[in-house]
């Protein structure tokens, strides 16, 4: 069990009117589309992953993550490899949930989507404001 309750991600889903399952057609919720910052296109940044595996991956982040916190200081963060590898070392005590293999298929995803190579996505003021502040 997660040791976070702030956010569940069905409470977060119901904010922003999501499924937990991000649909292969664009959705956008609030003016955000979720589609482009969690983009698993063949044509995004996937990195190692193929379109599926990245699904999946972006399945876990918004199924996972979002129990303790928002979405935003994740796709805000735009930190390098290593600085990601720092991060989730200290997130993975927090994940017992998930396997080896989905974390490494998360660890992926999120250096592929949200680096230090990529500008980070626009958000609308309000969910900007969700971020600021939050150690992440």
């Amino acid at each position: 069990m997660l040791r976070c309750g702030l956010f569940s991600a069905g409470a977060l889903a119901s904010v922003f009117g999501l499924a937990l399952l991000v649909p292969a057609a664009p959705v956008v919720a609030q003016g955000v589309d979720i589609g482009a910052i969690f983009n698993c296109d063949a044509g995004g940044p996937l990195g190692e992953q193929t379109p599926e595996q990245c699904s999946v991956s972006r399945d876990t982040l918004l199924g996972t993550c979002t129990t303790c916190h928002t979405f935003v200081p994740i796709v805000k963060a735009h930190k390098s490899p290593e600085l990601w590898d720092t991060t989730l070392q200290a997130h993975r005590v927090r994940t017992p949930n998930l396997t080896d293999e989905q974390f490494a298929e998360l660890t992926l995803f999120l250096k592929a989507h949200f680096n230090d190579q990529l500008d980070p996505p626009t958000l609308p003021p309000e969910l900007e404001a969700l971020g600021t502040g939050l150690p992440f």
